[in-house]
């Protein structure tokens, strides 16, 4: 008879935190959708309308994806092969698909919603990292930071880098709080919506590998072969095995792995997700061929070309990561921004986009809020860049020719 009290006790727990959370971030909620309405508005102003935000490049691509599903092989009518949209994750279509079967949505409207709402949710996990690390202001600005960061035109858009950035910064903000099983989890929800992934993988991997290590050393000191690691006393009986960390880590794998798998099935290939990103032309580059293909982006880019911007805005996220790399507070979310920087930059095929898959790295974003600015001109600057970026949002939309 205890045990359904018991139980509405620990629910009524959390939802409570739940709702103090909320409390404490309701300043985040309503900055980003302000600078996603200040693009929506601007789209408009100079487009008459916003059938660009779902039409445009990846968001045409995941709006058939959720009307028509996966095509392989995917061929032109006289037979000839073309790219296959099984180069897109499954989970973001899933969700439109879902919304558009159930509820009074067109799946165009659906597909900005699930955005838009992932939006949300990385915003809020964003700050729920930022507060736990630095408190409520600097989680405040970290989240507003990200609305306004290079290529956050895909947050407005029907992009799912809103719910990959939420499944990110939910992933942390577990192992912050040493919960590795929702990390886990955190991170094969991640794996269901882009390939990097791999970055929060890595992050909840190597958690596991320093509580296997914490593990090793205690037991040794048990044994009285090695002095206790400093900081904590020597145990009394056997230290479990870090089981927790050790399911999290397996789960973690689970997504991304999953649909490795299915597109090797429907490939018929070990590796076929691989060749579907070959038909792409996507290729990874030698240190070589890398610093070439920079130099051919930065001097060699058309007139009016966002490759030589995006380029920098990557040298400026790797100074950044520098700021980061040796502080012991952000350990994990330094070996998540550092497998996303290898992903992203280690490709020259599409350097147009390397904006973009960085804009999920808001960890990079951390020495920025760290500065020593009052307040009132922190506002200042942050309400200043939200309108200039909404803007050159709306104008890179409507005029470029090289996809975000």
């Amino acid at each position: 008879m205890q045990v359904p009290g018991t139980v509405g006790r620990t629910a009524a727990r959390q939802f409570g935190t739940i709702g103090r959370h909320l409390r404490l971030a309701w300043p985040v909620f309503l900055i980003f959708l302000t600078q996603r309405l200040l693009t929506v508005a601007f789209v408009y102003h100079q487009a008459g309308g916003l059938r660009w935000l779902v039409t445009r490049w990846d968001a045409g691509w995941y709006l058939g994806l959720a009307e028509g599903g996966y095509v392989y092989p995917n061929l032109f009518p006289d037979g000839r092969p073309r790219v296959s949209n099984l180069a897109f994750f499954p989970l973001y279509p899933w969700l439109v698909r879902g919304i558009d079967d159930i509820g009074p949505l067109s799946p165009s409207q659906a597909l900005l919603a699930v955005s838009w709402f992932g939006g949300l949710l990385a915003v809020w996990a964003i700050f729920a990292v930022g507060n736990a690390l630095y408190g409520r202001w600097a989680g405040i600005a970290l989240s507003a930071l990200w609305g306004m960061a290079p290529a956050s035109l895909a947050l407005t858009m029907g992009y799912p880098e809103g719910l990959f950035t939420a499944a990110a910064a939910a992933a942390l903000f577990c192992l912050i709080r040493r919960r590795p099983v929702w990390a886990g989890v955190c991170a094969l929800v991640a794996g269901l919506l882009r390939p990097s992934a791999v970055a929060v993988i890595a992050m909840v991997g190597v958690y596991f590998l320093v509580e296997l290590g914490r593990w090793l050393a205690l037991r040794r000191a048990r044994s009285g072969d090695e002095p206790t690691p400093r900081g904590r006393a020597a145990p009394n009986s056997a230290e479990p095995f870090p089981v927790r960390a050790f399911v999290g880590a397996v789960v973690s794998t689970l997504g991304l792995g999953g649909f490795m798998v299915y597109v090797g099935i429907r490939t018929g290939e070990v590796f076929g997700y691989f060749t579907v990103q070959g038909q792409w032309g996507q290729q990874t580059a030698s240190i070589a061929g890398y610093v070439h293909g920079v130099a051919q982006g930065l001097f060699n880019a058309g007139p009016g070309s966002s490759i030589p911007l995006n380029i920098a805005v990557s040298i400026v996220y790797l100074l950044l990561f520098c700021l980061i790399l040796f502080d012991r507070k952000l350990a994990f979310a330094s070996v998540y921004a550092a497998v996303l920087l290898v992903m992203s930059l280690t490709h020259v095929t599409y350097q147009n986009v390397y904006a973009r898959q960085l804009l999920p790295a808001f960890v990079l974003l951390i020495p920025l809020i760290r500065l020593r600015v009052p307040r009132i001109g922190a506002i200042t600057a942050l309400t200043l860049g939200s309108i200039v970026m909404s803007w050159c949002s709306a104008h890179y939309l409507l005029t470029s020719a090289l996809a975000l």
